[in-house]
């Protein structure tokens, strides 16, 4: 009797101490062309399938991880890299060519979302019985927002890097010029005058940018959720639950955040990292110096860079006892030495977590920097375009960084950087003391992820979020409409006494003459 009675009450407080957890159903949605911002969120919906929610992901990437719970459906995109990574290297100031080349890129990313919302895969699925308790997108599906109005279910949004004002705009948080750097210039703090007279430019980019994001976004979505049958594009954007930044404060300047705004600095980070393919492991684990890793990310293709960069890089390479393991995007790389090992596709988080890896050669994306710093690998940073320039920046400033422009990569100038990076210990010694920075905090990013995208939906879209602010024009939020108010009853008090002032002074003229 006593042993039944001690299941009984094993049982009862399994119930009420640990109660079983609800299963959602969840969509997720990422059309970017940039297999690098799919593979953030693609790691938070793998994560929610694992326990126990059934979700859907849609992207342009084939998934072959197979997991309980978890369909993807592929639909390819065009391919667009080779040139575009043309682009940056016969350039050379990237910086500004990037915004110059803005227009064209925010309309080539309106495209993605059409052909993926028109594909029958996806119509099928939006017209399941069952419906969606939830829509998770990328920041480059804007036009997909609308399927949350068809699905009456909440929005949370996955930004792969830093907050942009585009990203802003969707909870209304506030990003201040005088100490926010702005992404795109390279600047640290503290500002100096004339850094901050350059990031007040760089915010009317960001406004412009945004409004011009928002022109091609709105178009696709009035295609396939026209006016009159949905809310406007406006609308749905402010059904955006959360946004959930691939940022950590210890990897930028900090600032404030909403209530909708939650960091997830490395979320794509593996607790426990996977087995390597075997023929990588046997190349890093036979290194007896080390392995150096080679990355340019997925929007670059290295075989796109000029010959003599390549020759420069070769050259070096050929002198060291290191081991080289580079991601290369075609069959074969002329003159290759025999301590480089190409290949198209590399785990990279896997990779870095090895205890063997030396160096990180890379290009300056959020995602990579941070997977650096988790596992504690110093880089040689070679910024392209976009954020990388002020992400790199930042790394170098806090010395487990040697950042070189690709416009001066020669022999004398990578083998300094490459070779200063692997022999000075202040780059490693540093990188291992802010890694322990970047991993302390009270759960992890993707504990922290989960929590919060079970927590809109158990609120329903959890609405008490909201900033208030997200909802007003900029004259209201700024009260610029108030202190117009206060400036015109000024002047109009103003007014009152120079006019009082005036008769006074006109009636003591007139009692001075008749005296």
């Amino acid at each position: 009797m006593a042993k039944v009675d001690r299941v009984f009450i094993c049982v009862a407080l399994s119930l009420f101490v640990f109660p079983l957890a609800s299963s959602y159903r969840i969509l997720g949605i990422n059309t970017s062309p940039s297999r690098s911002h799919v593979i953030v969120q693609d790691a938070l919906m793998k994560e929610l399938a694992r326990r126990g929610h059934h979700v859907t992901m849609v992207s342009p990437y084939p998934e072959p991880e197979r997991i309980p719970n978890y369909r993807k459906i592929t639909i390819p995109i065009d391919p667009w890299a080779t040139d575009f990574t043309k682009i940056i290297f016969e350039n050379t100031n990237s910086r500004w060519l990037m915004m110059q080349m803005m227009p064209y890129m925010l309309r080539a990313s309106a495209v993605p979302v059409n052909k993926t919302l028109r594909s029958p895969e996806v119509q099928s699925v939006l017209k399941e019985p069952e419906g969606f308790d939830l829509l998770i997108t990328g920041i480059m599906t804007d036009a997909a927002f609308g399927v949350s109005h068809q699905l009456g279910c909440p929005t949370v949004v996955v930004c792969p890097n830093a907050a942009m004002a585009v990203v802003n705009d969707l909870v209304g948080n506030p990003t201040p010029i005088s100490t926010i750097p702005n992404m795109m210039l390279g600047l640290t703090h503290p500002m100096s005058f004339r850094d901050r007279l350059a990031n007040l430019g760089g915010f009317f980019f960001d406004e412009i940018f945004s409004f011009v994001w928002k022109y091609y976004q709105r178009q696709t979505y009035e295609e396939h959720f026209p006016p009159g049958q949905y809310p406007s594009y406006e609308a749905v954007r402010k059904n955006v639950s959360l946004v959930f930044l691939n940022h950590h404060f210890t990897k930028g300047s900090p600032r404030p955040y909403v209530p909708a705004m939650i960091e997830v600095g490395g979320l794509q980070i593996k607790d426990k990292p996977s087995p390597l393919p075997e023929d990588v492991r046997q190349w890093i684990e036979g290194a007896e110096e080390g392995v150096i890793f080679f990355s340019l990310g997925t929007n670059l293709f290295s075989s796109s860079m000029p010959p003599e960069m390549l020759s420069a890089i070769l050259q070096t390479f050929r002198t060291l006892k290191q081991r080289i393991i580079w991601k290369w995007d075609t069959q074969d790389m002329p003159n290759k030495p025999a301590n480089v090992m190409l290949k198209d596709w590399l785990p990279q988080d896997d990779i870095l977590a090895h205890p063997n890896v030396r160096l990180f050669i890379m290009h300056g994306g959020l995602g990579g920097i941070a997977e650096a710093l988790f596992h504690g690998v110093p880089l040689v940073g070679i910024p392209m375009f976009g954020d990388q320039p002020v992400n790199l920046a930042k790394v170098e400033k806090e010395g487990w960084a040697y950042v070189l422009k690709h416009t001066e990569v020669t022999v004398e100038t990578f083998s300094k950087a490459v070779n200063e990076v692997l022999h000075n210990p202040r780059y490693r010694d540093s990188v291992q003391r802010l890694s322990e920075l970047f991993r302390d905090r009270p759960q992890s990013a993707m504990d922290t992820a989960v929590y919060w995208t079970e927590y809109v939906i158990r609120h329903k879209g959890a609405p008490h979020l909201r900033y208030p602010g997200a909802d007003m024009n900029f004259f209201k939020r700024h009260s610029l409409d108030v202190l117009a108010l206060l400036g015109l009853v000024a002047i109009v008090i103003f007014k009152v006494f120079q006019f009082g002032f005036r008769l006074c002074c006109r009636r003591k003229v007139i009692k001075l003459k008749r005296q």
